[in-house]
């Protein structure tokens, strides 16, 4: 190899190398996080808020609720992160004098438990099981069908009741009196 095909292939690798350090550069560049921030409900104070805030270029970001409803200015945020509580319950941004302002969103209310169904008569099956219940132990004491005692007889009930009736008629216990 003589010495000018050397130099050329020098100066390619070098070339190539440059190029690949510059593409690593900027992909390290990329890896920075982006500012972010949350809201949420304050353990110490439920009807508060707290927003908290991090990855922020500035050594203090300026908070602003939604509607107008409030800005507070200066809070500090070492080395790009932030918390401030007892807050009223609004959507943020947070901004810092070298990052856009970020989106905090709002607090996720807790949730109540859901309320108990109302009280509600036995599905139609228990009604007509009992129903039958009763019927069978009715007509089996006289052998006779009677009367409910239920006064307002659900027709589930109704329609067990008299099954209840029809087979303790049939049964050998009547059949054979």
């Amino acid at each position: 190899m003589n010495r000018g095909s050397f130099l050329v292939l020098t100066m390619a690798v070098t070339a190539a190398c440059t190029a690949s350090l510059g593409s690593v550069a900027v992909a390290r560049t990329s890896v920075v996080p982006a500012a972010s921030c949350s809201v949420a409900v304050d353990r110490e104070n439920p009807n508060t808020v707290v927003v908290s805030g991090e990855g922020f270029k500035g050594t203090s970001v300026t908070l602003t609720a939604a509607g107008g409803d409030g800005t507070w200015t200066g809070i500090p945020a070492p080395n790009g992160s932030f918390t401030r509580g007892s807050l009223p319950d609004h959507v943020y941004t947070a901004q810092s004098g070298q990052d856009p302002a970020v989106g905090c969103g709002n607090a996720a209310k807790p949730q109540s438990p859901p309320p108990s169904p109302p009280t509600s008569p036995p599905p139609a099956n228990e009604q007509y099981r009992m129903g039958y219940q009763q019927g069978l132990r009715d007509t089996l004491a006289t052998c006779e069908k009677n009367a409910p005692k239920n006064l307002a007889p659900d027709p589930n009930w109704q329609s067990g009741y008299d099954k209840g009736a029809e087979t303790a008629i049939n049964s050998k216990r009547c059949t054979d009196s």
